[in-house]
This record gives structure tokens, sequence and C-alpha cells, in this order.
């Protein structure tokens, strides 16, 4: 048996980003294939129905709120070192890359780093934010035992910008949910109804942060419609650091929804409800709503760069380049316009989705946390 400490610093209630989901979905199924081990949840959130993942499961809420690079520091600091020993943690696992602090080199601790836009946009953050992500997390990534990422292109940008040996790192990647499914063509019109007064719509799904490329979406969608494009655009996420202008006519702006962020059963409506995901970020590290839109039978518009076309496979109506708004307006046009191309697409991507699941990265990262806890027997497995 062994006692196993957790960073839940993630799990906000109603306030899942992509890395909470993760951390949430993981967390589940590593705590379901371990029911012989121990767990502390830390968590910084009032208690929540959320936080119970198992009946060995106990849960810790610390009095700092990490929420700026300076409580981090103290968050992941004495608070947590004093927490771990107070409790006889044997390990620590992070899923968003922050590790405890000041522990013993010989401390087994996990760290899974989703990408590294920060290092190669910094101007995409707050300076006080870059400043903390380009100094901490090369130490994060040096001082784990084992250390994770979402996908192959984010493998690589690690072994290229901190100079990891690719041979350790290992792929944990996202998962639709299994509420991502195909909705039914009534259901499909109530949700339309809800949400654009019946029109038929593009949805792009994701936080507002400048990576995104809104700014090239609304751009590309100003001109699909400028040329007679009749679909709406859906915009599902809330700001991450600032509001992101909408530069558009009045014209085009009263076809474009922005819903902020949707409830975790409303969400997989709104996805499958959609003629197409339209989905263009300047930089990724991996692109769950690419495979939530698959799953739900929903054909993908996505940026042919970072993860995406590794995710995508040959499942993607259109790969485009996120900086060229006529490629995306004649994809978006595509997607109105050619119902062969996006049965095929929807086809592909319902097969695409069930290459990946949460349980099976569950498994995957089970079998981190024994190679972490027992190091001489993966270094022999290796060897032999």
């Amino acid at each position: 048996m062994a006692r196993i400490a957790l960073n839940g610093r993630l799990l906000v209630p109603g306030k899942l980003e992509g890395i909470g989901v993760f951390t949430w979905k993981c967390l589940q199924e590593l705590v379901r294939l371990r029911p012989q081990d121990e767990f502390l949840l830390v968590v910084d959130q009032p208690h929540n129905e959320m936080f119970e993942l198992g009946s060995n499961v106990e849960v810790r809420r610390m009095p700092i709120p990490g929420r700026r690079p300076w409580l981090l520091k103290l968050w992941f600091g004495w608070p947590l070192r004093a927490l771990l020993r107070r409790w006889g943690a044997d390990a620590f696992v992070s899923l968003e890359g922050p590790l405890a602090l000041g522990m013993p080199s010989s401390f087994p601790q996990l760290t899974v780093i989703h990408d590294l836009n920060f290092e190669h946009h910094p101007e995409w953050v707050p300076a006080r934010w870059a400043r903390y992500y380009q100094t901490q997390f090369p130490r994060f990534a040096a001082r784990a035992r084992q250390v994770a990422t979402v996908s192959d292109a984010s493998a690589q940008d690690l072994v290229v910008t901190y100079g990891l040996p690719r041979k350790d790192i290992s792929i944990v990647p996202n998962a639709a949910d299994r509420a991502f499914t195909p909705l039914a063509c009534s259901a499909a019109e109530d949700v339309r109804k809800r949400h654009t007064g019946g029109a038929r719509y593009f949805v792009f799904v994701g936080s507002l942060h400048p990576r995104k490329n809104i700014e090239g979406l609304l751009t590309a969608f100003e001109r699909y419609a400028d040329r007679g494009g009749l679909r709406d655009l859906v915009i599902v996420g809330a700001a991450m650091w600032n509001e992101l202008p909408m530069d558009v006519s009045p014209s085009v702006r009263k076809r474009i929804h922005s819903l902020g962020r949707l409830p975790h059963d409303e969400l997989p409506k709104v996805v499958g409800a959609a003629e197409a995901l339209v989905f263009v970020p300047w930089f990724e590290g991996f692109g769950i709503p690419v495979l939530e839109a698959m799953a739900c039978g929903v054909p993908v518009i996505a940026s042919n760069v970072t993860s995406l076309p590794e995710v995508c496979g040959d499942a993607a109506l259109a790969l485009v380049s996120p900086g060229d708004s006529d490629e995306i307006a004649q994809a978006m046009w595509t997607a109105e316009h050619d119902t062969a191309a996006c049965d095929t697409a929807c086809k592909r991507g319902l097969a695409r989705a069930k290459d990946f699941s949460w349980a099976a990265s569950g498994q995957a990262l089970n079998r981190l946390v024994d190679d972490m806890l027992n190091p001489s027997q993966s270094d022999a497995a290796c060897q032999a």
C-alpha cells in the first residue's frame, strides 16, 4: 500500500477548463485502479461532491488560494510540504505542472506539462505569469521522477526546449467524455432554438485566450458571411486574461452568439447541434474540443500546427493555416455546402474519437505511478 498525494488545485466546481477536466478525469481513473492505496487530494476550494473520488481519498483544503504566481509559490511551498510530511505521503502527483517545493530529491513526484506556449509566446500571458512559467517549469521538469505530456508534439517540444530525453517523457492523452455523442435531429433543433433563435451554426469551444486566435476566427467568419454564408457562429468559453475585441461589422456581429462557459451537461448538446467545429488556434498542447466534436459526429475544421494534425489524424474536414483567414472561410463554406465531404469527416471523426478514452489515459497514468514508486523495477524492465 502506498500513500499518494494528489494536486487538486484546478478542481474548481463549475469552472473546469481543459487541464482541470484532464485532472478530474485522470484522477478518477487513478483512484479506481488503485483501491489498495490511500490518497490525499489537496484543493483550495470549499468541499464539493466532485472531490469525492473514492472511499480511499481524504480531502484537505489549503487555506491559501493558489490563483496568483506568488501565491502558487507559497501554495506549493512550505504549507504543502508540511502537509505532505504530516500525512506521510510516499509520492506527489501533479497533473498541471507545479510540484511540491523543498521536498528531498529522493521524494517521488510526477508532473504533466501540457504545453510550452509561454516559452514561445510569452506575450500571450500577463508578464508576471510568463515569468513564473519560464522560471519554474524548467525546474519542475528537471525535478520530477516522471514527466508526462498529452501529445507527441508537446513531447518533442519538451525535448527541444528543455533538453529532456524523449525516452523520459510519457504520453497521457486527453479524451472526450461519454456525454459527447451524436445528437438526434429534434434535440439539435431544441438546442438551436435556445441559443441561436433556431439558426444553424458553427461552434468554437475554448478559453478566450490570445493563443486561441479568436480574432482570426472572427475575421474568417466575416469573410465567409460576406461571401453569402448562411451559418451563425457560437463561441463557448470564458475570457482567460482580458476580453478580446469582436471587431466585425454590426450585421455580422448579430450572427455571433457568445455563450460564455456552459454547464457540463449543456456543452455536449451545443457541440452536437453544430454544423461544424471551427478550432483554429495558434498553439495547442492537445486540443480536446476536436475529439469532443468528433465524438458527436460533427465535422472539424482545425489548425494545421502543433498538436492538432496529430490529434485529428485523417478525420478533419479541413486542416487550415491559423493565419490564413481566406482558407478558414473557405473551409466554413465547404462545411455548409459539401455534404459528401462532411459525411466522410463525420464517419472518420467518430472512429478517431474512439482511439482515445479516459480509461486508457488512466491506465497510462497508473503505469507511471507504478514506475515512480518502483523505479528499480522500471529500470529492470527497460533493460530487459
